[in-house]
């Protein structure tokens, strides 16, 4: 009877098992947050109609209020950072020639979201800008 068990297959699992053990592997995420929830702008929200009154007790308080000449804008922001980092690196320094082995992927992921509110020196709301972006895709830029 043909023996199933593959020398190759269980000495390349020892040898992965020995790397996480000994350190030698590590794994790093990061997550930043800075700012609340931005909800989409609301369909009650009407240009022309809505006052002041009505979209701070919608939104609450802006993250910044922007004069401009008289008119003014309510401004809300949030920033969201996610970073990973995974590494392997095998410590040959005593072996050859003070040199190592090293493997890495990092990926990151920056995306800053923001709704703007502009008003009238009297406080009726003349225009509304949402913007949702990210610069790049978290996985996706994990193996460049």
């Amino acid at each position: 009877m043909p023996c199933h068990f593959k020398i190759g297959q269980t000495a390349l699992c020892l040898l992965l098992l020995i790397l996480v053990v000994s350190g030698c592997v590590s794994i790093r995420f990061d997550r930043i947050n800075n700012g609340a929830e931005i909800p989409l702008p609301a369909a009650g929200l009407i240009e022309g109609k809505t006052n002041l009154a009505e979209a701070l007790a919608r939104y609450g308080a802006p993250a910044d209020v922007v004069d401009m000449d008289g008119k003014f804008a309510l401004l809300y922001k949030k920033s969201f950072y996610q970073g990973g980092q995974i590494s392997l690196g095998i410590p040959l320094s005593d072996l050859f020639f003070q040199s190592s082995l090293r493997m890495e992927a990092t990926g990151n992921l920056l995306r800053h979201d923001l709704l703007a509110l502009f008003f009238t020196p009297d406080g009726i709301l003349t225009e509304t800008k949402y913007e949702r972006g990210a610069s790049q895709p978290f996985w996706g830029s994990f193996w460049k």
